[in-house]
């Protein structure tokens, strides 16, 4: 073989060469939406990635829908009533399913318990990972090693692990790293999304009721039963208003008489909040109201209606009259803040 020959020969396998070794590495996956329902109307976008330095929190919109270190997305549910319905978590992306954990409690409502809780992990072509945690107890349909689809079952929406709400944790990682899979101002340019969802902070009543149970956050999550009408001699009643992404704001609530007449009102001031929030008004009623009838609570947000609740004052029996507790005094209004940073 010439000399010529034998360069030419060494020059195409050492480009061939640097072609396999050189090329362009796997993109990551394009993600599509890793649970099932309608945002803002089924499920309720509450903390995204955290992007800010030290302490505080700033979400990939320089947005305050975050939380102090948070390394995924919460996709919340209303309350346990929901999750016991059932909602699917699916496979954002085709993979391999890396690590799984069930058998958890999957009813909490503190921080106490550390991690993920019942748990999918999926390795993804490209070298990403996908963790989708707090799922629900005995729920988890794939196995390790098993080759999924996108869109493939994983499992049921949860609150288990350290989680005060029930909710999805999602969350990329590659190389140990969490990776914010919204591209934003202040997040990366790039979104791992095949169609990344709009930025979802808008306001909404997510649902109300009245309750003669204490206002506890176990009960509220278990959404208690809606009671409409009360006898004049019960001790009182509280109401109840959840909401999403509520801004700064006042808070005025009225009680109206039969007829619409104003009996009561109060006022409060609220900070923002990033996530869902109770609005909790009690109205004592034996002693306070004496007018049976059709009755109503109004709420305004910064003087715009908000929400109509309307309950029924029955009149009191006389043989129940004797030893009825009485709470005197007007309404007290009164804001909690249910969200993932408090315990």
């Amino acid at each position: 073989m010439s000399p010529a020959r034998f360069c030419a020969l060494l020059a195409l396998a050492v480009l061939a060469g640097c072609g396999d070794s050189t090329g362009p590495a796997p993109e990551d996956a394009a993600f599509t939406a890793p649970i099932q329902g309608a945002p803002m109307t089924d499920v309720f976008y509450g903390a995204y990635m955290d992007h800010a330095p030290g302490s505080g929190a700033r979400d990939y919109a320089c947005g305050i829908k975050a939380y102090d270190g948070h390394g995924g997305v919460d996709i919340l549910l209303r309350n346990f009533r929901v999750q016991d319905s059932g909602v699917s978590v699916i496979a954002a992306a085709e993979g391999t399913v890396a690590r799984v954990a069930d058998g958890l409690a999957d009813r909490s409502t503190t921080w106490d318990t550390e991690g993920l809780g019942n748990y999918v992990e999926i390795s993804h072509p490209g070298g990403s990972s996908t963790f989708y945690g707090h799922l629900r107890r005995g729920s988890v349909a794939v196995k390790q090693g098993e080759r999924v689809e996108r869109g493939a079952l994983l499992g049921l929406v949860g609150s288990s692990g350290r989680s005060n709400w029930p909710h999805l944790h999602f969350e990329v990682r590659r190389g140990g790293i969490s990776l914010d899979p919204f591209a934003g101002e202040c997040s990366s340019t790039k979104s791992l999304w095949a169609d990344q969802l709009a930025y979802q902070d808008a306001f909404k009543v997510t649902d109300a009721g009245l309750t003669d149970q204490p206002t506890t956050r176990d009960v509220l999550l278990e959404r208690p039963p809606t009671l409409s009408a009360f006898p004049l001699n019960a001790a009182g009643f509280r109401f109840w208003l959840q909401v999403a992404n509520q801004p700064a704001a006042t808070i005025r609530f009225e009680l109206r008489a039969p007829g619409g007449a104003l009996r009561d009102a109060g006022t409060l001031q609220v900070s923002a909040a990033f996530s869902m929030r109770y609005l909790l008004l009690h109205v004592p009623v034996s002693g306070a109201l004496t007018e049976a009838g059709a009755w109503e609570i109004r709420t305004y947000q910064d003087g715009q209606l908000i929400w109509t609740e309307p309950f029924t004052l029955l009149p009191a029996a006389a043989a129940d009259a004797a030893g009825t507790p009485s709470l005197r005094g007007k309404p007290t209004f009164e804001v909690q803040v249910i969200d993932q940073t408090l315990p």
